[in-house]
């Protein structure tokens, strides 16, 4: 028997990922601006990953209520069926300790699903986007909260509108920590005070849940860091995983009850 085949889709403020996959195995994927103006060219990529791929549903996390609505019509076109959307069942898909559950983002409690299936608990989560998010897990697979700062391109984009001098600058790994012109400084500063950011916030996280906890770095701008030995694992696809995982503890059956997502 074959196993099922699922499209399935983050989208974020920035980027919107894509991935076919059949079982657990992710066998497609791609990305796109987490735009309307990108709308036709998803719809493409979806109509050929139907043909290539026959995927028979698709399950959807979302930032964007008005692009999420737009992907759900174009993906029900190709499926019949609609899509399960991710947003709807988030405060059931784990114990939420914080003071209003249904306020933390959809992206950030798939994330978490996806960290204690794969990597166990307990757990920090490092995701790397338009901000950079950590999310706390403890031992027993429950979301105690986390931070939230300004992301990369937030802060290059700041240095760079804030500050009449400043050159244009781009996240990438500097030669040197000690630049020896302006714009190497913004670069130098932008790429080790992230790290030390991500180094800072995880210490001081693991001296409250445990300094055990694996911390699993993801997100569209973290592949940079994957060999900087801030991360215990890097997933750039967790959040797909995760949306995977839910699906399928789901059955396809929005009505049923959600079983516990550890083993």
């Amino acid at each position: 028997m074959n196993a099922l085949k699922i499209l399935a889709v983050d989208i974020g403020n920035s980027c919107t990922n894509l991935g076919v996959f059949e079982g657990s195995a992710l066998i497609a994927s791609d990305f796109f601006p987490s735009s309307p103006e990108y709308a036709e060219k998803v719809r493409q990529r979806v109509e050929t990953w139907r043909k290539e791929h026959p995927f028979e549903h698709a399950v959807i996390s979302s930032v964007a209520p008005a692009l999420s609505d737009l992907l759900a019509t174009i993906i029900e076109e190709f499926t019949e069926k609609k899509p399960i959307m991710a947003e709807a069942r988030k405060t059931e898909l784990l114990p939420l300790l914080v003071d209003r559950p249904e306020t933390v983002g959809v992206d950030r409690i798939v994330n978490c699903c996806a960290a204690i299936h794969y990597y166990g608990a307990p757990a920090i989560v490092v995701s790397l986007g338009t901000a950079t998010t950590f999310e706390a897990i403890s031992g027993r697979g429950e979301y105690l909260g986390g931070a939230i700062a300004p992301g990369v391109k937030i802060s290059l984009e700041a240095l760079t509108q804030r500050t009449a001098l400043l050159p244009p600058a781009i996240w990438k790994k500097p030669k040197q920590i000690i630049a020896k012109n302006t714009l190497g400084h913004m670069e130098s500063g932008i790429y080790y005070g992230t790290i030390s950011l991500i180094e800072g916030m995880t210490k001081r996280l693991k001296a409250v849940i445990g300094e055990k906890a694996a911390v699993i770095g993801t997100g569209g701008i973290s592949a940079l860091l994957a060999e900087e030995n801030v991360f215990d694992y890097y997933d750039p696809f967790l959040t797909l995983r995760g949306l995977e995982l839910i699906h399928r503890r789901l059955c396809g059956q929005e009505s049923t009850a959600i079983p516990p997502l550890q083993e």
